[in-house]
């Protein structure tokens, strides 16, 4: 156990892999094989990052790598809302990405938006879920090299 925390932090995969398969640790073998898959060295800092628990040294890595989009998608998927939409805003873009997932989020929840910036936000963006679901594809494209 103690090799697979030392090698999650120093970021090895194959150790990290490989400890943590001899202590029957399978979702996390998993998740190294994904992160294995990612062909942005940046990202596979930043998952590893994450896996280890730090949040914020995984979207420092992807911002200080031009990473934005990536980081936006970390704050999203870990729930931090309002960080998502400061860096979009920092960054003047994908605003609007985070509007609709913030606003399925709720949907799911069966809840109403409580942070009032969303709110504000929402009365002056269009929300197109098609065009916000391509241009989120594109930019996965994008990181597997598939398009320029």
């Amino acid at each position: 156990a103690c090799l697979a925390v030392i090698a999650t932090q120093a970021k090895d995969l194959e150790t990290a892999e490989t400890a943590f398969a001899a202590i029957n640790q399978y979702d996390k073998v998993l998740y190294i094989q994904h992160i294995k898959e990612i062909p942005i060295r940046a990202i596979q800092v930043a998952e590893m990052s994450l896996l280890g628990g730090n949040i914020q040294e995984a979207e420092y890595t992807l911002l200080q790598n031009g990473l934005i989009f990536r980081a936006i998608i970390t704050n999203i998927n870990t729930h931090n809302w309002e960080r998502a939409l400061e860096i979009a805003l920092r960054h003047k873009t994908h605003i609007d990405t985070v509007l609709l997932y913030r606003q399925r989020f709720m949907d799911r929840l069966g809840k109403s938006e409580t942070i009032e910036k969303f709110n504000q936000l929402k009365q002056n963006i269009t929300l197109d879920e098609e065009k916000i679901d391509s241009k989120v594809a594109i930019e996965y494209a994008k990181e597997k090299g598939e398009i320029n």
